[in-house]
């Protein structure tokens, strides 16, 4: 029964200095304040429209991995992106837009030969308007084809993850 003495005695001693150093004035410790993150950023403030937009394009896109699906929306006058816009980058997506709005229509490409698998299964649905006619596709990263076709939209879609 001895060796349960001495470590009783430390025990209690170490839990009174514990809470004396707690209770030792409150006011001299420092505050941490927390610092932002990269991720924590404001979406950008695109102009107003200064002519009515000949895009409009909401797009979810649907991560293969655990991310949570997102969703953006693009609205372009011409080749610039105004008020409406949610996401960095617009004005690229524009421009994409603007110089190969057909890109918007392709058909999803067949794993085969020619088009190997990539395992990767991110999709982006894609639906609006471009100069007055409706879009409405579905774009996924599954093989090599349409993984070009996502680089050649990579502005509106976003990054491909490997």
């Amino acid at each position: 029964m001895r060796p349960v003495l001495p470590a009783t005695i430390v025990l209690v001693a170490m839990t009174a200095l514990l809470t004396a150093c707690s209770f030792d004035n409150p006011q001299e410790r420092p505050t941490v304040t927390p610092k932002a993150t990269a991720t924590s950023t404001a979406p950008p403030t695109y102009p107003a429209a200064t002519a009515t937009p000949d895009v409009r394009l909401t797009v979810s896109l649907l991560p293969s991995n655990a991310a949570p699906a997102a969703t953006r929306h693009l609205v372009c006058v011409g080749s610039s992106a105004v008020a409406g816009t949610d996401f960095p980058g617009g004005d690229e997506a524009c421009e994409v837009v603007a110089t190969s709005p057909e890109v918007l229509v392709r058909d999803l490409a067949k794993s085969d030969d020619k088009c190997l698998g990539t395992g990767n299964q991110d999709i982006a649905d894609v639906f609006g308007a471009v100069n007055d006619r409706s879009v409405r596709n579905s774009f996924r990263q599954d093989n090599s084809c349409n993984t070009e076709t996502w680089n050649l939209l990579e502005p509106l879609l976003g990054p491909v993850d490997d």
